[in-house]
């Protein structure tokens, strides 16, 4: 073979080794390319099924009605793992995928793993416990062990690819406007007492009064203030506990049915049964003797049936027994707290033998008749729930504004007024809580805890000012919001309005106006009407409802506009539902 022939085998040999090598080269980044574009496509699937997850967390945790944080993040957790092993990772499902207590797990391959963990969005994201209320922010890091598809080719190792997402719960500034007007007790059970000396047994005479003019014979003043009284649809300003407003100047709802007074007989009087010797209210001490003073209507006592019941049957209550209705008159009037209280007052001979002074009888009196104050306890019981779903379910700041002929206009805010009546200085008279907690944007500043611990303290007393609660929220809504925060008022009443003041002095116009207020500022008020008795479901829905618009003949809801609701209650019962189903409408208003 010739030089020639050799020097052209040897040119074909190194087109085809270089042909070869570039075949190699070329088939390995393509190969390599394919992993990178591979990887990031993992790396895309794998965010977005963590960008799904944490949304459907944060969903979750704002569209729950629960009051335990716990099982609210419980929750928020389950739905999170859920959604993301609805997805898939380079062609491997995340089915498998499981939590993992750290942020750095390193999956192998093919598999999958979440951290879930809960921030404080009001201390820099710091993550919480589980459980813990001020974890509203979801933060979730998922891992993805990638196996590359041609790694065993390539050498390649392989890849713990990580993404990390967050979902938060959105912010709402809500007032709650709570009705404590003299109505809000009419529920309550009670027992009308006519307290006095009877000189032939030498004991205190525990006489329940006799029914009101007009009901069935022989009926006593036994029951619910409202069927005993039987008032005008708005109800009676009558109240089972201080302010108690005996004598009302209203006649339509006691003066001409039941008669209040001290006087239940002649000036004279039995020795302890006067003066220093009643430690407490109502009076009453009075023996018998005066022809038409102590008629069959006349009481010096209205008590609360701390059993529940209409008829008084009797309650024991830790060291504290109350067996009969005299046992409840003389704790209710602060006889029962020593042994000087109950001898003076000569409780000792008239009482049962197992009832003896214990320091403490008049308080517990009082904290079992607050239990029995419906629909004030009820709607109570219910409004503490409601601010605790908010406070567990979303980022909230809250405001709580109670009204009577006023609205409260600050956290301490009360108003003075006889224990039993004006025309028993011996009754002495008190502060009654009328508290106004204003919406404060400060970062955290909730005002849950105060709002929670004031509830309790509120007491049924006078009239009902709607419009110039409802006004108040509004401001408060307009001056003291977070900037982008969502906000509504939630206006919660047993009646009408029946005060006026300040942008009309027509009460009715009054609370129509305030509406008018909320829509300007884009402000939704959701409506709770309580109806007590048939007859006060027409105005309810008048001055209340969602339907009609009018500013001058329609419903408050309707008129704020925004998505509020009106919510009619006819069972106090249902008080807690209502104010649930109130909570869920809020946090579809968020979301």
């Amino acid at each position: 073979m010739d030089n020639k022939s050799l020097r052209n085998q040897l040119g074909q040999s190194m087109i085809v080794l270089g042909l070869v090598i570039a075949v190699l080269i070329i088939f390995t980044v393509g190969l390599f390319s394919f992993e990178v574009n591979r990887l990031e496509v993992a790396r895309q699937q794998l965010r977005s099924a963590c960008e799904a997850a944490a949304l459907a967390a944060a969903a979750t945790l704002a569209s729950q009605d629960s009051m335990d944080s716990t099982a609210a993040h419980t929750d928020s957790i389950n739905t999170a793992l859920t959604s993301f092993h609805s997805n898939s990772v380079a062609g491997y499902t995340l089915a498998p995928a499981i939590l993992v207590s750290t942020n750095n797990d390193n999956p192998s391959a093919d598999m999958s793993s979440l951290y879930i963990e809960f921030l404080d969005p009001h201390n820099n994201n710091q993550p919480v416990n589980l459980g813990d209320p001020a974890g509203k922010i979801v933060r979730i890091t998922a891992a993805f062990g990638l196996r590359p598809a041609f790694g065993q080719y390539l050498g390649l190792p392989n890849v713990v690819l990580r993404a990390t997402a967050s979902g938060g719960v959105p912010d709402l500034d809500v007032i709650l406007c709570f009705d404590i007007s003299g109505s809000i007790d009419d529920q309550t059970p009670v027992t009308f007492v006519k307290r006095r000396w009877n000189t032939t047994t030498n004991k205190i005479q525990y006489q329940v009064t006799s029914g009101v003019s007009g009901a069935p014979a022989g009926s006593l003043a036994q029951g619910k203030i409202f069927d005993i009284l039987g008032p005008v649809p708005t109800g009676t300003r009558v109240n089972a506990i201080p302010p108690q407003y005996l004598t009302n100047s209203n006649t339509s709802d006691i003066d001409y049915k039941l008669h209040f007074s001290e006087k239940t007989g002649s000036s004279g009087s039995a020795k302890g049964l006067r003066g220093s010797s009643n430690a407490g209210s109502p009076p009453g001490n009075r023996p018998p003797g005066t022809a038409g003073v102590g008629n069959n209507q006349t009481y010096t006592d209205l008590v609360v049936n701390i059993d529940g019941k209409n008829v008084f049957a009797g309650i024991t209550s830790g060291a504290y027994n109350f067996p009969d209705i005299g046992t409840v008159v003389e704790a209710a009037r602060g006889n029962l707290d020593s042994s000087t209280l109950f001898t003076n007052s000569k409780a000792n001979v008239s009482l049962p033998s197992n009832v003896q002074p214990l320091a403490g009888y008049q308080a517990k009196y009082y904290e079992l008749a607050a239990k029995n104050i419906h629909p004030l306890y009820d709607a109570q019981q219910a409004a503490i729930e409601f601010f605790t779903i908010m406070n567990t379910n979303t980022d909230g700041h809250f405001g709580f504004i109670t009204f009577d002929d006023n609205a409260g206009t600050s956290a301490n805010d009360s108003y003075n007024d006889y224990k039993v009546d004006s025309t028993y200085n011996a009754g002495g008279s008190a502060n009654f809580p009328e508290p106004n907690i204003s919406l404060n944007n400060a970062t955290g500043v909730t005002n849950f805890t105060t709002i929670c611990s004031a509830i309790p303290t509120t007491v049924a007393t006078r009239g009902t000012n709607i419009g110039e609660a409802v006004y108040f929220a509004v401001q408060q809504l307009n001056t003291k919001n977070r900037p982008g925060s969502k906000k509504a008022i939630v206006l919660f009443t047993d009646g009408q309005p029946t005060a006026g003041g300040p942008l009309n002095s027509d009460p009715w116009t009054n609370a129509r106006k305030a509406a008018q207020e909320a829509k300007k500022y884009g402000v939704p008020i959701y409506t709770i009407g309580l109806a007590q008795n048939p007859e006060i479901i027409p105005g309810e829905v008048e001055i209340l409802n969602d339907t009609n618009s009018n500013p001058n003949t329609g419903g408050m809801a309707a008129i704020a506009g925004n998505g509020g609701k009106f919510f009619l209650v006819t069972n106090q019962s249902d008080l807690r539902k209502t104010f649930e189903n109130i909570a869920r409408h809020l946090v579809q208003l968020v979301r």
